[in-house]
C-alpha cells in the first residue's frame, strides 16, 4: 500500500456564468420570499423566473436585493397587480360587449325571419308588425309573431 501514489484531481475549470441584466422584479407570494424576475442574457434570450434565497446564499437573490431593494419591488409588485387587475377588467367588459353583440345579432336575425314569412310580410296589421320591429328580445319576436300569425289564419277562416 506504500507504493500507491494519489494524484489529486485537476481542478474543474471555472463555468463562466453568462452576462445577463435582471428586470422587472415583482414579489411572488406574499410572503416576500419569492422574487419573479426576467433575465435578459447576453444571447438575446429572455428567461421568466422565480429567484428565492437559500441556505447556501442565492447569488441571483443578493443582485436582485441590491440592485432594486424591498420597497422597489413592493411597487413594481403594486404595479403588476393593478395592471393585472386592469387587464382583467377590460376583458371582462369585451366579454360582455361581445354577448351583446350576439344577442342583438340573434336578435336582428330573427326578427328578418319573422318578417320572411309570408303571413307576416303580407300582413295588413301595422301595430302588431310594428311591436315586432320594436321588440327587445327573441321571446318578445316569437311572441308577437305568433300573436300576427293567429290572427291572420283567423282573419282567412273568416274571409273564405
Amino acid at each position: 500500500m506504500e507504493n500507491i501514489k494519489v494524484h489529486p484531481a485537476p481542478p474543474e475549470p471555472a463555468k463562466e456564468t453568462p452576462k445577463r441584466i435582471i428586470k422587472n422584479p415583482w414579489w411572488g407570494n406574499e410572503e416576500k420570499t419569492i422574487v419573479r424576475c426576467q433575465f435578459f442574457m447576453e444571447n438575446g434570450e429572455i428567461l421568466e423566473a422565480s429567484v428565492s434565497d437559500t441556505e447556501e446564499g442565492n447569488p441571483d437573490w443578493y443582485e436582485i436585493m441590491e440592485t432594486f431593494g424591498v420597497e422597489d419591488i413592493d411597487k413594481r409588485t403594486q404595479a403588476f397587480i393593478d395592471h393585472h387587475e386592469e387587464e382583467h377588467k377590460r376583458r371582462k367588459e369585451w366579454e360582455k360587449d361581445k354577448e351583446e353583440r350576439h344577442k342583438s345579432d340573434a336578435l336582428f336575425a330573427v326578427k328578418l325571419e319573422a318578417f320572411e314569412m309570408d303571413l307576416i310580410k303580407n300582413s295588413k296589421n301595422r301595430e302588431l308588425k310594428s311591436m315586432i320591429r320594436k321588440a327587445k328580445s327573441i321571446m318578445e319576436v316569437t311572441v308577437y309573431a305568433s300573436v300576427l300569425v293567429m290572427k291572420e289564419l283567423e282573419l282567412g277562416t273568416k274571409e273564405e
